[in-house]
């Protein structure tokens, strides 16, 4: 994929979801709008002169302040989604580069808990520990499943029997090896201390995204090198008396490009897992945040529009940079002249 069409493609996910944050956001500022409406009703001097302008177009006097009045207090409503989207996405950006300004007119939008730098620190350090993890047990499963036939049917089964198993299974597995044996109920308990300190209360979580992400990534390494040593240039090769290291060298190499592309979808998976699992370890990271932005209850429903957005948006970058140097280390990477 050229970076042209990269950048394509992640303009049309910007816009996609700009539209339905912004649909989202409409909906939470309609919903305001309707309660000011109500109480502007009640106690308002000039809910007078509104209700008989509203009655003069056949319109219902909280339907009229919803749409002529409200859009005074709150410009969103005036606005299309995607511009709304847009430009909420823009504040989110403002706000991870520490260059915006108050939040207080639009803090119901925030909910109870604000991001901070802390929840991205923790989601980033975890989705760094898992991916390595994953990468590094994939990189030996697969070159296992090179040598051997039979192992790597065995990865194939493997690949399609904890693909299908959702990692929150994983989280109650460990969570009742936690509980039931001498390992410390600590660990099941959220993230405590720093540093090196810190680090324990990831091995599980770690260990649950390694079982459920390595084994796809794993065989699509696989494939790749496998069809690379089917090329004519690796016969080629031997036939000229090259030892069998050097030949893994050239294939190892022309295999690098397509294998940085499984990764960077590999990747890209992972992190819906870290959310999950960052939720259910309560690690106080992004998937901890997210779980903050919609709280149902009996009698209503909140949705924390900007919170939302915080953390899609810092995660629709983070791919963006990911996958441009990807794209760019692939240009710089691309084998040439080999036959």
């Amino acid at each position: 994929m050229s970076l042209g069409r990269m950048v394509l493609r992640y303009a049309i996910v910007t816009l996609l979801v700009a539209v339905v944050l912004g649909y989202a956001i409409k909906g939470v500022v309609e919903k305001r709008a309707y309660y000011e409406a109500v109480s502007f009703f009640q106690y308002n001097p000039n809910a007078g002169k509104v209700i008989a302008a509203a009655e003069r177009l056949g319109m219902d006097p909280v339907e009229y302040y919803v749409r002529y009045i409200a859009p005074n207090t709150y410009p969103e409503l005036a606005k299309s989604s995607m511009q709304v989207g847009l430009e909420y996405m823009a504040a989110t950006v403002r706000d991870i580069l520490g260059l915006s300004g108050s939040q207080g007119s639009r803090s119901f939008l925030y909910g109870m808990v604000r991001p901070t730098w802390g929840h991205v620190y923790r989601t980033l350090l975890f989705l760094v520990l898992a991916d390595v993890s994953v990468v590094l047990l994939a990189l030996l499963l697969s070159f296992k499943a090179v040598k051997s036939e039979r192992f790597y049917t065995s990865l194939q089964m493997a690949a399609r029997t904890f693909n299908g198993i959702p990692v929150w299974f994983f989280v109650v597995l460990f969570f009742l090896l936690i509980i039931y044996s001498p390992i410390p109920s600590e660990l099941a308990n959220g993230l405590k201390g720093s540093g090196w300190e810190m680090l324990t209360y990831f091995i599980f979580p770690v260990l649950s995204v390694l079982l459920v992400a390595s084994w796809g990534l794993a065989e699509g390494i696989t494939v790749v090198m496998r069809e690379e040593f089917g090329q004519p240039y690796v016969e080629a090769k031997r036939a000229m008396g090259l030892p069998e290291r050097r030949v893994k060298r050239h294939v190892i190499r022309a295999s690098i490009v397509p294998v940085m592309h499984i990764w960077l979808q590999n990747f890209i998976e992972i992190q819906t897992l870290v959310l999950v699992v960052d939720y259910l370890f309560r690690l106080n990271g992004l998937g901890t945040l997210l779980a903050s932005t919609l709280i149902i209850t009996p009698d209503n429903v909140f949705f924390y529009a900007m919170t939302f957005s915080f953390i899609v948006t810092l995660l629709v970058l983070l791919n963006f940079v990911v996958s441009i140097a990807v794209e760019v280390l692939s240009i710089i990477l691309e084998p040439r002249g080999m036959g």
